[in-house]
């Protein structure tokens, strides 16, 4: 798979999704599984938090970074937690891409190639409306930065349905890709998995 933001190594990158409220539901099962997520340790306790209390139509991206100086470090923390956030988009599109190849008869060429412009038109995005939660040291005083980066499922709609839109232009047979729908489906799906965690 590739790596939207290659250049962005973290020695312990945390992350988690969290999916839409199911329509007509009570949301006492999405509490329920709330309370059985279970975080791995080693992590600050505010990062715990965010994992555990995710909320139901939003992604999170953790990140952290130790550089030369503390606002080097808060700052390249938060740009890898957006890191985190666009890789979660990217792992969803494709899902979302693959899914669409299967149950249609659009050339795989067209597929990859779909897949290739949206990957990137996602690498160069902003991701705006994304707000830091909160960023501190952990450990106190070892001058690492623990960053949480909220990105609510609005902004993720209107983030995919800009980069299919410009990837629709360069492969015209992907024109009937439903992202919005596809988006939706990819967000039960992700809820079900609950926070999961990657070493670099």
């Amino acid at each position: 798979m590739k790596k939207i933001f290659g250049l962005l190594t973290v020695a312990a990158l945390v992350f988690s999704l969290a999916a839409c409220a199911s329509t007509g539901g009570s949301g006492g099962s999405s509490a329920a599984a709330s309370a059985e997520r279970k975080v791995p340790g080693g992590v600050p306790d505010f990062v715990k938090a965010a994992m555990k209390n995710i909320p139901e139509d939003a992604l999170i991206g953790i990140g952290q970074a130790k550089l030369a100086s503390a606002s080097q470090s808060m700052t390249f923390a938060q740009t890898r937690a957006r890191a985190d956030i666009s890789r979660q988009l990217n792992s969803m599109i494709q899902d979302m891409i693959r899914d669409y190849s299967a149950s249609s008869e659009v050339d795989p060429a067209s597929s990859v190639a779909f897949q290739e412009q949206f990957t990137l038109s996602l690498s160069k995005s902003t991701l705006q409306g994304s707000v830091v939660v909160d960023v501190d040291e952990y450990p106190a005083g070892s001058g690492t930065y623990w960053a949480v980066v909220q990105y609510g499922k609005n902004n993720v709609a209107k983030e995919i349905n800009q980069n299919v839109a410009a990837a629709k232009l360069a492969v015209p047979a992907m024109l009937s890709f439903d992202a919005e729908s596809r988006m939706n489906t990819a967000f039960d799906k992700v809820n079900a998995d609950g926070p999961q965690v990657v070493s670099n």
